[in-house]
């Protein structure tokens, strides 16, 4: 993926570098936490979606795409 963005300019070098070097760390860091909550308590899909775009009001909830037929 960060091929991709590198190669399409989506983002400035230096921040594709960042998320190279710290999103495996953080992703283990958020599975974690997670995996500590019962999974009868865990919010749904949809509910996560729904607050992590809360997060980026500027940027909108676009359409669902299909990603597969």
């Amino acid at each position: 993926m960060t091929l991709f963005i590198r190669a399409e300019q989506l983002l400035p070098p230096d921040e594709i570098d960042r998320i190279v070097r710290d999103a495996p760390t953080d992703l283990i860091r958020f599975q974690d936490v997670a995996g500590q909550i019962p999974i009868g308590e865990r919010p749904t899909m949809t509910d996560w979606l729904d607050r992590f775009h809360a997060a980026f009001p500027q940027r909108g909830r676009g359409p669902a795409h299909a990603i597969a037929a």
